[in-house]
């Protein structure tokens, strides 16, 4: 008998934010997401010659990755003194500024595996209103800058 594929939740998926300042990474999660939606794009080249015998080829010369992200916009403490979620914060005050001062490290994985992927990001925040019964969305792309690393994470 063979034993069934178990399927894994979407759920699992956690992202944090570098907040640190000295060098050392600050590793801030991000809270109140309800979709984190990692994709690797491969730029490919047509390779074909007369050897192919008439069949396509092709290599990857380049891949470029972005992730993203959507969820409530949130806050602890009461609603006299709102703590605003600091890696909500973060993604924000990246994610209006321009050229290099947009970038922001992160690290996405599962908290079940600990398996994940990390890199530098460029931010850029699109969240805000929406209607009258609605709730405050947060809503970031975040485009890879180099490399897509992967990682396990051994602290969370």
């Amino acid at each position: 008998m063979t034993t069934p594929l178990k399927k894994r939740a979407v759920n699992k998926w956690r992202l944090e934010v570098d907040t640190g300042s000295s060098g050392t990474p600050t590793w801030t999660v991000v809270k109140g997401l309800t979709k984190l939606e990692p994709t690797i794009s491969p730029t490919e080249v047509d390779t074909s010659d007369f050897d192919s015998e008439g069949w396509s080829d092709s290599l990857t010369t380049f891949r470029s990755w972005t992730v993203a992200i959507e969820g409530f916009d949130g806050f602890t403490g009461t609603d006299a003194s709102p703590v605003d979620d600091p890696g909500q914060v973060a993604l924000k005050a990246k994610g209006v500024l321009t050229a290099y001062e947009a970038y922001a490290d992160v690290r996405f994985y599962r908290t079940d595996t600990k398996k994940g992927f990390s890199g530098r990001v460029s931010v850029n925040w699109s969240g805000a209103g929406g209607d009258l019964k609605g709730v405050e969305p947060f809503k970031c792309s975040l485009t890879g800058a180099g490399k897509l690393t992967p990682i396990t994470v051994t602290t969370t």
